[in-house]
Formats: structure tokens, sequence, C-alpha cells
């Protein structure tokens, strides 16, 4: 009989420890979809030297568990501005940062004049975003645009 109990007492801890186990694992594949987490539609402030900030949104699509495209059509200094850039997402010290660069057509299809860009930023757990795009243009350098926002 203590035999029975025994036996009963190992097999109830090892299914405990297998279901613990299982858990464990599935939250761990969650965790590591990064782009996911920070998918979504964010709305807030372009700020741009020498110009008045103004309202914007960007879009941050994920493409693969490491990886996103961060999309923005906006205006800057009266100019449109549509960049597309895949981002590699990486997670520390509890924020999602990104990083990644381009380059975008300032020019018209006859004379394209593309413009390198380089965005990196950080996004925290509740959706806050701080997000630097440095755009290269000829004859006047790099322009820091630092985006503020919200999802």
């Amino acid at each position: 009989m203590m035999k029975c109990k025994l036996v009963g007492l190992m097999v109830g801890l090892s299914a405990l420890c297998t279901g613990f186990t299982s858990c464990d694992d599935k939250k761990e594949v969650e965790d590591n979809n990064f782009a996911q987490a920070i998918a979504g539609t964010y709305s807030g402030t372009l700020s741009v030297p020498g110009a008045e900030d103004s309202n914007a949104q960007i879009e941050i699509v994920r493409e693969d568990d490491s990886h996103a495209i961060l999309k923005m059509n906006e205006t800057v200094m009266a100019l449109p501005v549509n960049i597309e850039c895949r981002t590699a997402v990486t997670f520390s010290s509890s924020l999602y940062q990104i990083a990644g660069s381009t380059t975008f057509n300032m020019g018209t299809a006859e004379v394209p004049v593309l413009i390198p860009v380089d965005v990196t930023g950080t996004i925290n757990g509740s959706g806050k975003a701080l997000i630097q795009i440095t755009v290269d243009v000829p004859g006047l350098g790099q322009i820091p645009v630092a985006f503020g926002g919200q999802k």
C-alpha cells in the first residue's frame, strides 16, 4: 500500500513539473516575438530642427519575430517624406529597440534623388515610442528628425 502511494506521489509530481515546463516554454516563445509586441500605429509629434513641430503617425508592421517595417508618410519642411525602413527589433532593460537603414526618393521619376536614412528608437511596454530618423540631405547634411508618440 505504501509503494502505491509513493508511486502515485511520484507520478503526480512528474505531471506537475511537466506542466510548469510546458507553460514556461510557451511564454518564452511569445516573449521572443519582439516585432509583434511593437506592431501598430503610433500617433505623436514630429520634431525637425528649424521647423515647427507637427502631428504625425508612424506605422510599425511585423515582418518576423525580430524584424519590423517602419512606415512614415509625412510632409517634413514642405517636402513629402515617404519612408519604409526594415528594422531589427531587440529587447533589453524593459525596452524594445529598433535600428535600420534605408533610402527614400526625394526627386522625380526622371531624376531620382536617393536620400540615405538611419532609424533608431525605443518603445516601452506601454507603447510609448521615441524614434530618431536621421536624414542625410545633399547640401544640408544630416538632419535629425525626432518622433515621440504612443500606440
